[in-house]
């Protein structure tokens, strides 16, 4: 889901942000974007807005995941 540098986590009670790029993605006129389901994407540089709660439930995903595949490698490699 969010694997991508140019993230920026916001509070849960969000609805709206502003971003005018930044200076890894460059410059670009201000904008605001709806806050939807926990995230907002901005068109011009592609920076994602995902709430804390989003973020988290990501993190426990990942974090899950990798517990997993990392369990199945160490038993590749045992034999």
């Amino acid at each position: 889901m969010i694997k991508r540098q140019n993230v920026k986590v916001i509070e849960n009670k969000e609805t709206k942000v502003s971003c005018s790029g930044d200076e890894k993605s460059g410059k670009h006129p201000l904008i605001y974007l709806t806050v939807d389901e926990g995230r907002a994407e901005c068109y011009y540089c592609g920076r994602l807005f995902v709430t804390k709660d989003v973020h988290e439930r990501y993190l426990k995903k990942t974090r899950k995941d990798f517990k997993k595949n990392k369990t199945n490698v160490q038993r590749k490699t045992n034999y």
